[in-house]
């Protein structure tokens, strides 16, 4: 919650109406990064299309992607464990919503056209600890990598 606060700036009655939205946002932005940074090459091709697929999925102004991705990048530097925010996915999230973010991820890993060990098993954790099945797990692999 307090990174909801300084998201998005307003009384505690507007951040309750958006809070879940708001979140899902922040997880769905975490876990991108997490996949970027997973095999120690970080760049600003991935950078833009974890913005670009933000931007899309929940129609967020180019002002504002910027805004929440810093703030996002700067959480996932303190954080400890993925299970904050894919408890989020969790309690958010239909199955389908939960392929699409699986979805989206194999896209990050496959920006450069390879897909790094730590990328593919950065994924893998984070689909066991959403719940996908390991057959749409690989069905969203090779799809990107096809």
């Amino acid at each position: 919650m307090k990174l909801l606060k300084k998201l998005f700036p307003a009384s505690d009655e507007t951040l309750e109406n958006k809070s879940d939205e708001d979140q899902l946002q922040i997880a769905t932005c975490i876990l991108l990064i997490e996949v970027s940074k997973s095999d120690d090459d970080y760049d600003i091709d991935e950078q833009n299309k974890i913005k670009s697929l933000l931007q899309k999925k929940f129609k967020i102004s180019a002002d504002e992607i910027e805004n929440i991705y810093e703030l996002c990048d700067k959480e996932h530097n303190k954080m400890t464990s993925l299970f904050e925010w894919t408890d989020v996915i969790n309690n958010e999230c239909d199955y389908e919503q939960k392929l699409l973010i699986i979805g989206f991820m194999w896209d990050i890993a496959f920006i450069d056209s390879k897909i790094d060990k730590y990328e593919d098993f950065t994924i893998r954790k984070v689909a066991d600890l959403i719940h996908v099945k390991h057959k749409d797990f690989i069905s969203l692999k090779n799809d990107r990598t096809i």
